[in-house]
């Protein structure tokens, strides 16, 4: 899988801790009219997502360093330039973990599920 920067990081966010999250937002007064962000438990580098979505699937995804151009110019056809051009900006930024909160908690009442919950639930559509 060629990458422009598989060292930029992510916290990625089960898109059930999303929905449950939003749930008790729109159910309970008590929880509006206020801010929160919702992240995942851990701060992964994208290179980090494929190997557990790789470990999951059961099979090697080797990632390989390639020039933002050649993604930029092989980007997927659905994508505008525009938005293909903030993407990389935003990935050339990351290059830190980014900050966490326990909002899906606060918000749920159980911990934001980790990558690899995801990555087992999806391991299907990665297998060869």
């Amino acid at each position: 899988m060629g990458l422009p920067y598989p060292d930029s990081h992510a916290d990625p966010v089960n898109e059930r801790d999303i929905a449950e999250a939003a749930c008790a937002v729109l159910t309970d007064p008590a929880l509006r009219g206020r801010s929160y962000h919702l992240t995942g438990p851990q701060s992964l580098t994208f290179a980090e997502h494929v190997a557990i979505i790789a470990a999951a699937a059961g099979r090697d995804i080797p990632v390989e360093r390639i020039p933002p151009q050649v993604w930029r110019a092989n980007k997927p056809d659905f994508m505008p330039d525009d938005i293909a051009d903030a993407l990389l900006k935003l990935w050339a930024a990351s290059t830190a973990p980014v900050p966490l909160t326990d909002h899906v908690e606060q918000l749920t009442g159980h911990p934001a599920r980790p990558f690899t919950v995801w990555a087992d639930q999806h391991a299907g559509a990665f297998r060869a």
